[in-house]
Parts: structure tokens; C-alpha cells; sequence
């Protein structure tokens, strides 16, 4: 199991993530390589990723690397990294 499964809302085909836009293949592969040198835990990426979703309002799963990117610009904020 990597990380990424414990994302189930991750848009996916054949089991591999989708990108409608450069920008969010970017958000991902920086939360991803940002993860990868330690800057946070997986858990704490779920858990900010998790809040960013709960407080939007219900969409189609069309907004979710918003919601991605909004989560990554408060944790890497929150680590004083900005």
C-alpha cells in the first residue's frame, strides 16, 4: 500500500491519478516530493487535505485539486516555509 491509497477520493483511471490541468499535476507532485523530504508526515497531509474537503461545499469531485492546493499552501504555511 503506498500513500496514495490512503487518498480513496483521489480522481483516478486504471488506479493511477488524473490531471485535468498542468497546475494540478504540479500541487500533487510538490505535496508528494514536499512528503518525500520530510517536511510532513502522510497522516499530517490527510488530515489537512481531509479538513480543506469537509469545509467546502459538496461538489462533483471537480474542485478536488483546489482543494488540494488550499490545503498545501496552510500546512506548508503553517510549517513557516511561506
Amino acid at each position: 500500500m503506498t500513500p496514495l491509497d490512503a487518498i480513496p477520493s483521489i480522481p483516478r483511471d486504471r488506479g493511477e491519478p488524473v490531471f485535468r490541468e498542468p497546475w494540478e499535476a504540479r500541487a500533487f507532485a510538490l505535496a508528494v516530493s514536499l512528503h518525500e523530504k520530510g517536511v510532513f508526515t502522510w497522516p499530517e497531509w490527510a488530515e489537512a487535505l481531509g479538513r480543506e474537503i469537509a469545509a467546502a461545499p459538496a461538489d462533483d469531485g471537480s474542485h478536488y485539486y483546489e482543494h488540494w492546493l488550499s490545503a498545501l499552501e496552510k500546512l506548508v504555511g503553517s510549517k513557516g516555509l511561506v
